[in-house]
């Protein structure tokens, strides 16, 4: 597990709240402090759909979510926080394991961040949890990898804190 620090808040939060770069994570939990607390779980109500339409994952992708919590955090004034818990989705969740070379199936192990932003910063912590015991950390150290390169990719500056 990593903390991260990002430098330029604006670039992060105009790339996570209005491009496509997170939009294949999934959405564990998201909570936004406004003029209300606002809690989104992120578990789809699969009695909502019928049957044709389900979707593949029990969690609601981030480009779902995504313009609501821009509808939620744009304007004048600065939210008091926010929180985003996001989960690697299953493909590249496969790609990474695969390269990590860590004996796993990828469901044994979710890939996740926290976003958070409070007290005019904003973190993210990686986090990882197995269904299994595993002296193996491969997949952690990948994981741990990956979240500063995909920033990097995404012109995002950060410090490992």
């Amino acid at each position: 597990m990593i903390a991260l620090k990002v430098k330029q808040q604006k670039v992060f939060m105009a790339k996570l709240l209005t491009t496509e770069a997170f939009d294949d994570f999934l959405v564990t939990e998201a909570t936004i402090d406004t003029y209300n607390t606002f809690h989104i779980d992120g578990k789809i109500n699969k009695e909502f759909y019928h049957d044709g339409e389900l979707p593949a994952t029990d969690y609601s992708k981030w480009s779902t979510i995504r313009p609501i919590a821009l509808e939620l955090i744009k304007g004048k004034i600065t939210p008091l926080g926010f929180k985003f818990v996001l989960q690697l989705d299953s493909k590249r969740k496969e790609e990474l394991l695969k390269n990590s070379d860590a004996d796993l199936n990828p469901d044994q192990v979710s890939l996740g961040i926290n976003i958070r932003f409070a007290n005019g910063e904003v973190i993210i912590t990686t986090g990882i949890s197995y269904s299994l015991f595993t002296l193996d950390k491969s997949a952690e150290k990948a994981w741990d990898e990956y979240i500063p390169s995909l920033l990097d990719s995404y012109d995002i500056p950060n410090d490992i804190l």
